[in-house]
């Protein structure tokens, strides 16, 4: 997908969550945009193995990583693997040597915005967390804004690093937002839209 039509797709996101000064609350609840992207390159069905991150990143203003580990964040981590498993990959132990590790974020109290190319993308948030030391990049580039209350799940292919000074390759990613109920998080939503996240997927398989 191009990067233009990456951003319209951003914006309209944010225009879901602040269009109007006094929103729809029971308006907005079936309210939520997934995007998803993908590595056109990878072969998803010579990988089969994948572990998920237990705790989720939080991207906020705080200078090192914190993350969220608690029941609801494992009932969010529980529903990607689902449907990672749904797709026909087998999940393991993060010491059984994955060949897809799952990473999600969620988007806790600021903005940002970057436009990435060839170069370390991590750098660009407070504490981005690796997977054993390495980093990863995305293979196209876009520019994008993520919205308070928004969730991001990155695949990275452990094995197969990259020229580009060994990073791995991120081989697919969701960026889910219109979450929030009010100030809080609607889980029943983000299911809905996790969901979503592997429907619209379909090379994303080992079927």
């Amino acid at each position: 997908m191009k990067s233009k039509t990456f951003l319209l797709i951003i914006v309209l996101c944010a225009a879901i969550m602040s269009c109007q000064k006094n929103p729809d609350i029971d308006r907005l609840d079936n309210d939520y945009l997934v995007y998803t992207n993908y590595d056109s390159e990878t072969d998803f069905k010579s990988l089969s193995t994948f572990y998920v991150i237990d705790s989720i990143l939080i991207i906020g203003n705080d200078d090192k990583a914190s993350y969220w580990n608690n029941n609801n964040s494992q009932k969010i981590v529980s529903a990607f693997r689902t449907g990672l498993e749904g797709a026909g990959y087998t999940y393991v132990a993060s010491d059984e040597a994955p060949e897809m590790v799952l990473q999600l974020s969620y988007v806790n109290t600021t903005y940002y915005f970057n436009s990435y190319g060839p170069g370390p993308w991590w750098n660009y948030y407070p504490g981005y967390w690796n997977w054993g030391g390495w980093g990863w990049y995305y293979p196209y580039t876009f520019t994008y804004s993520y919205s308070t209350g928004s969730i991001i799940g990155e695949l990275v292919n452990t094995k197969a690093p990259t020229p580009q000074n060994d990073k791995l390759t991120v081989i697919w990613n969701s960026y889910i937002c219109g979450l929030l109920n009010g100030n809080n998080l609607s889980l029943s939503r983000t299911y809905s839209a996790i969901e979503q996240a592997f429907k619209q997927s379909p090379y994303l398989t080992n079927k």
